[in-house]
């Protein structure tokens, strides 16, 4: 994922090839809550003495940022850097589109969209968040074919650049290579280092609705993670991350698509993939 700078192995119909992925996030400057909140969206921050309740909603991801992950490869002797022109998310109100590769270069690009506040209570705070996913094709064993897709991503987590410096949360990958371990969900597993992922199961790819929920609650150490009616072993993570870090505390709830490596064959397709009715709900950790 490109959740938290991590590296992965990626596979092409030829092979596999193991490649580096560089931090996919840095974080932007504290701002004001407000300016993260969109008018699109029913959202209100509530705060009280001490910490805030958050209840966030919305049918498309309007206001969201997005950004270049670190899932990234280009054929050097053909193609320029990839870079944030590879990638974009369109708005269409019943739900929002995550698209990377647009240009059909021969190039791994990875889309990250998030939804992000910053505000120190959020460390203190239960936070549930849901949205619903689907992809509008179904990814082939064929070089030619238009669309095709390396993975499927999201996540939930919380940063605490002014102690721990470690990003807590839980995250799931879902492969959608199809030369690779087509279905194959991972989640997301650090204990305070660079972390990895981990096989827990299998979502078979089709172009239905899914829907994930997660919850995390970094005051109890815990987190959960479900797709559809299947729970998966979603312990909290704790990720470190560098210096170039900020020293806020900030949390976010994103969606990531990457698509796929095109090597052997230089593969030029796009991915895509659509998200819609996201919840983000937290409250004092303790609360009943």
């Amino acid at each position: 994922m490109s959740i938290n700078g991590r590296s992965s192995t990626k596979k092409s119909e030829t092979g596999s090839k193991s490649f580096s992925r560089r931090d996919f996030l840095k974080l932007i400057p504290s701002a004001l809550l407000a300016g993260f909140l969109s008018s699109r969206n029913i959202a209100s921050v509530k705060a009280s003495s001490a910490k805030p309740v958050i209840n966030l909603s919305g049918r498309d991801f309007e206001g969201w940022t997005v950004e270049l992950g670190d899932g990234l490869y280009f054929r050097p002797e053909e193609e320029l850097p990839v870079d944030i022109t590879d990638i974009e998310t369109g708005h269409l109100g019943k739900y929002s589109e995550l698209r990377a590769n647009i240009k059909r270069r021969i190039i791994m690009a990875h889309n990250v969209t998030y939804k992000r506040i910053t505000d120190e209570n959020v460390m203190h705070l239960s936070h549930k968040c849901a949205y619903q996913f689907r992809l509008p094709y179904l990814p082939r064993p064929v070089v030619t074919d238009e669309w095709n897709a390396q993975t499927l991503e999201g996540g939930f987590f919380v940063w605490d650049g002014a102690n721990t410096r470690l990003d807590y949360g839980t995250a799931f990958q879902w492969d959608l290579n199809p030369w690779g371990d087509f279905g194959v969900v991972r989640i997301w597993t650090a204990d305070g280092g660079a972390g990895q992922w981990v096989t827990a199961g299998q979502l078979t790819p089709d172009t239905n609705w899914h829907r994930v929920k997660m919850v995390v609650d970094v005051s109890a150490e815990t987190a959960t993670l479900e797709i559809d009616d299947t729970h998966y072993s979603a312990d909290l993570s704790k990720t470190s991350k560098p210096d170039s870090w900020g020293t806020e505390v900030a949390a976010r709830l994103q969606a990531e698509i990457i698509s796929i490596y095109p090597e052997s064959s230089g593969i030029r397709a796009t991915h895509k993939s659509q998200f819609r009715n996201w919840k983000w709900h937290g409250k004092p950790a303790h609360s009943s």
